[in-house]
Parts: structure tokens; sequence; C-alpha cells
């Protein structure tokens, strides 16, 4: 009984015991539409007439999962670092967007649409929609 009547420090007060520290999380990536230029490529609401956007939405809601250095790691976003902007490109560049790793994200692993864009602090900023693979233009592979 005489437990019943001590009293309890509150748990701010009580001493945490042996446990380890334990380590900041990583911070996942996100995705801002904030910078995506209009006039250049599709809008959403193009892509949602097309039926792209529910692909993109799911994939971006996928890699939202992960870290940077994961997605990065897994190449599930994929980073131009030889070139500044791509030569062949028939989009124009965009003069506000300087000093960047041009990137750009499949809907889905065997898609040709992509989204554009770059990544900066854990932020992938969507700068264009390409449903017709413009950004880096590339010849098919016979298979």
């Amino acid at each position: 009984m005489a437990k019943r009547n001590q009293r309890r420090d509150p748990a701010y007060l009580r001493e945490q015991g042996q446990r380890d520290k334990v380590n900041k999380s990583e911070r996942f990536i996100s995705f801002s539409f904030s910078k995506q230029i209009k006039g250049e490529g599709q809008t959403i609401e193009e892509w949602n007439e097309l039926g792209l956007l529910g692909h993109l939405t799911l994939r971006l809601k996928y890699l939202g999962q992960y870290s940077t250095l994961t997605v990065r790691q897994n190449k599930w976003i994929k980073e131009y670092h030889k070139v500044e902007f791509p030569p062949e490109s028939k989009f124009t560049e965009p003069k506000h967007v300087v000093n960047v790793t041009w990137a750009v994200i499949h809907i889905t692993p065997t898609s040709k649409e992509v989204v554009v864009g770059y990544i900066e602090n854990d932020v992938f900023y969507i700068i264009f929609l390409d449903k017709e693979h413009h950004f880096w233009p590339t010849e098919l592979k016979n298979t």
C-alpha cells in the first residue's frame, strides 16, 4: 500500500536509464511545383486530361517515402551531371534556374513521360512536365 501513496515525478524529470541516443532521422524527399515554367511542356490540367496525372501522383507518393540519398542511390531520379542543360533539348533553358544539376523522374519505370527539375535541400523542384521526353531527346533503341 505504500507504493500507492508514493508520488511520481513528471516524465520530463525522470532519468531515462541506459538507452542509447536515437540517431537523427533522415529527411524524406519532397516535391514542389512552385517553379514550374508555363508555356513549355504541359500543364497539370493537360496531364490530368491525358490520364498521366494519376501515374505521376503515385510515383511521387512512392518516392516521397525515401530520403534524397536513397532515391539518388537507386537512380529513381536520373541526374545529368555531365552538362548544365541538355544541348539538344527542345525546351528553352530557364534563366531563373542556375547552377543546378538537372534531373528527370519517369512516371513509371518504363515510361517515356518524365518530370524535369532539380533537387535542392531535399526538395525536387518540378520545372517541366514532358510527355514526349523532349527535355533530353534520344533515339529509341531497337529491341
